[in-house]
């Protein structure tokens, strides 16, 4: 029995495994009973764990299942403008994948990092991206970093379970799989599209993951490849360098069809992967990896002075960490990590396989939240379909996403781009029946190629800015609208998209800047955007030069267990 509904979230915190939307006793009661069990909503309360079973109430469950009652909490997950825009494009590609079948989705969920400490307790000083305790544990009294960058970085990849002859029914894709995750030092790699690149390669090989990744006797990645990843700087849909690594991943397996969405900014709970962060956290619980094993790369102040050295010991407490993590199984799935040594960290921007621009442009459709790759009817450019998708979708790209609503003079209407609280989107296969150029509203008509985010509440003073002024192609940048009209010679040299000038930028994050926008009357937005999309003349902006590390003090176990007191007797 389904106890959590499909689509619920993981924990806001990632602290407990208790997933959020989940079913009401009176649900469960009623299910219980349509599945044949003559039982009572009382005796079903007294079957599930109490809250505490110290107290009197709580003694009254004496055999119980694990499964525990929630009460309503005013903890709701941050909204955003476009969560409800972002949450019909997840459950259209639910859709796609589920009418499409496990014979050819190979359906990834992917968060980019978290941070786990080493020298310190890892479950007190992790980062709030990723795990935290569910029980409270006794931790040493000292929680300083032992140095700066002392942090191990996992890169997550879940991949995700889909049921056969779900036939458009989104509930079909699962959460369950097998994980993989990266693990890399804080200090000699980082987190990027190109170690992403690195981990896909490394995960489609591994044997865990061959029933979902590979078809066929010659086992080749299935055609069609889903990315459901939470939109940070390094794995963002639109950032050109993800499209690169993707186009690579595209022409190297010979795909019918790339996708990668994420949710709407502070929505990350509701992505797949996260809901198996819990049970990693609890392998943590009290855990301090060793950073200094073959010996102490640091001086007194904290600072390295052996190189080599110091990249030995990161590697070790990596592989620490890697052991004590692939021994877990969650769902009944295995848990695969390794450690990834900075020398192999990252693919070689040379080894990409890359397009033109004029490629480019005819299998590529770019987006605010989604990016799809797809093949071309061209037999000379791209190979024969090896899959279903061009029958389900014989548009070949995923069409823009339209609301519908039902008014009594007109029948069935687009409402107009206002009001976005209110909208209500059809699913896929719907939308594709309709002729959307009739119930179009008026004010859609000067864009002769609906944009994919059409109706994307917080970009709609963008929509035109980003649309090519020849062909009329919508992009999701126009730092990648320039590189299109080189296509476009003749008129390049007119091309003046105009740039979005904020009334401040509040913070910067590695490519992307916190714009401060006004709309309407007296009214503020704030979004991440590219810095080339913005108009800063005049305008400060924070600068993001790393602070250099001051000296820390490192102790010994026996400094620190030593008597601070001094005997004064004679």
């Amino acid at each position: 029995m389904d106890i959590a509904l499909h689509g619920s979230a993981a924990h806001e915190k990632r602290r407990t495994e208790v997933y959020r939307s989940v079913r009401t006793l009176d649900d469960l009661t009623e299910q219980l009973q349509k599945d044949g069990f003559q039982i009572s909503r009382s005796g079903v309360y007294l079957h599930l764990q109490p809250r505490s079973s110290a107290t009197h109430e709580g003694k009254r469950h004496v055999k119980t299942i694990p499964v525990k009652l929630i009460c309503a909490q005013n903890d709701a997950h941050s909204r955003h403008i476009d969560g409800r825009f972002c949450a019909q494009n997840m459950k259209r590609l639910e859709e796609l994948s589920s009418i499409l079948g496990p014979q050819e989705v190979f359906y990834v969920s992917q968060d980019d990092k978290c941070r786990v400490p080493i020298g310190t307790t890892a479950a007190n000083k992790q980062s709030p991206f990723l795990m935290h305790m569910e029980y409270r544990v006794m931790l040493p009294d000292h929680d300083w970093v032992v140095a700066a960058a002392h942090k191990l970085i996992p890169s997550v990849y879940g991949a995700v379970e889909i049921q056969k002859d779900g036939l458009g029914k989104p509930e079909s894709v699962g959460f369950s799989g097998p994980t993989y995750m990266g693990i890399r030092s804080g200090k000699h790699s980082s987190s990027t599209a190109l170690s992403h690149a690195v981990d896909f390669e490394s995960l489609i090989n591994l044997p865990e993951f061959e029933s979902f990744a590979n078809v066929g006797v010659d086992k080749l990645l299935k055609p069609v490849l889903v990315f459901s990843v939470d939109g940070g700087p390094d794995e963002n849909p639109r950032y050109q360098k993800v499209i690169d690594v993707s186009i690579h991943h595209f022409l190297r397996h010979n795909l019918d069809a790339i996708f990668i969405a994420c949710n709407a900014p502070g929505r990350s709970a509701f992505n797949r992967v996260e809901r198996r962060m819990a049970p990693l956290s609890r392998d943590l619980s009290g855990l301090i990896l060793p950073h200094e094993h073959f010996g102490s790369h640091l001086n007194n102040s904290g600072l390295t002075v052996d190189v080599e050295l110091e990249k030995q010991n990161f590697q070790y407490a990596g592989e620490t960490l890697a052991e004590i993590w692939s021994g877990s199984i969650i769902d009944s799935f295995p848990v695969i990590a390794h450690y990834i040594v900075p020398e192999n960290s990252e693919m070689r921007a040379d080894q990409l396989e890359t397009r033109s621009i004029e490629w480019f442009s005819t299998h590529v459709r770019t987006s605010q939240y989604f990016t799809q790759i797809v093949k071309c009817e061209d037999t000379g450019c791209c190979s024969k379909p090896r899959g279903s998708y061009f029958t389900v979708m014989p548009s070949r790209f995923l069409p823009p996403l339209i609301p519908l609503s039902q008014s009594r003079d007109f029948g069935l209407i687009v409402p107009e781009r206002e009001n976005f609280e209110s909208h209500k989107f059809p699913s896929l296969f719907a939308g594709q029946l309709l002729k959307m150029d009739i119930i179009l509203p008026r004010s859609t008509h000067s864009f002769k190629v609906l944009p994919y985010d059409l109706y994307c509440p917080s970009i709609q003073s963008l929509l035109v800015v980003r649309c090519c002024k020849t062909c009329h192609l919508y992009f999701a940048s126009v730092a990648i609208l320039k590189k299109h009209m080189a296509i476009h010679r003749e008129q390049a040299v007119s091309l003046n998209a105009p740039k979005t000038r904020p009334m401040r930028v509040a913070a910067r994050r590695q490519r992307e800047l916190m714009a401060v926008i006004a709309v309407e009357e007296n009214g503020e937005h704030v979004d991440w955007m590219e810095e080339e999309e913005l108009d800063l003349v005049g305008i400060p902006v924070p600068n993001d030069e790393a602070i250099p590390p001051r000296p820390i003090p490192v102790y010994s176990i026996d400094q620190h267990l030593s008597c601070p007191w001094i005997n004064t007797d004679h």
